[in-house]
């Protein structure tokens, strides 16, 4: 029996020695870190989006950009979309329901107007279930899932804006 679990120990520890030497990496641990120090954010806040925006924003200077108006860079923040359909067939018993949230967004120096990221989107969706019986509850589901919805699209424009090449930007 302590052979077993020897065995079982040994060949866990192999198995975590071999993905860390092929380059394997949790999700969210040792990510590059963002090359922009300073962005100027461009969005209208009206309505549902205001929330988005508030996200975005938070996102950013959790990652330690300075949201500044005078900044190189310009983040353009589109009119936010979210768009809802049924997966679930028939009128009875319950039903499941995606959420897709679409933020489109550009990257564009300040200094020229010229755009790094140009007619660009992220999009994140989610599902949730409710039943013909719990009508009410369906907008308090709906609206906890656009709260996830609105965090993940923050982390998922972040991660995009890691990626971006910000060497030709001049920080003056």
């Amino acid at each position: 029996m302590k052979r077993r679990t020897f065995l079982t120990c040994l060949a866990g520890i192999t198995t975590a020695l071999v993905l860390s030497g092929c380059g394997f990496q949790l999700r969210g641990y040792g990510a590059p870190e963002l090359s922009i120090e300073r962005l100027a954010l461009s969005a209208a806040d009206t309505g549902p989006r205001a929330q988005l925006t508030q996200r975005v924003s938070q996102t950013l200077e959790s990652a330690g950009v300075t949201l500044d108006d005078s900044a190189p860079l310009r983040l353009n923040l589109g009119e936010a979309k979210t768009t809802e359909r049924e997966l679930s067939f028939g009128d009875a018993g319950n039903q499941e329901r995606e959420v897709t949230l679409t933020l489109p967004f550009s990257v564009q120096r300040v200094s020229d107007g010229a755009y790094l990221l140009d007619q660009q989107q992220v999009e994140s969706r989610g599902t949730f279930y409710t039943s013909s019986d719990q009508l009410l509850s369906r907008d308090d589901q709906r609206e906890e899932l656009l709260e996830d919805l609105r965090d993940d699209a923050a982390r998922r424009l972040l991660e995009r804006l890691r990626n971006l090449d910000t060497q030709s930007v001049s920080t003056h």
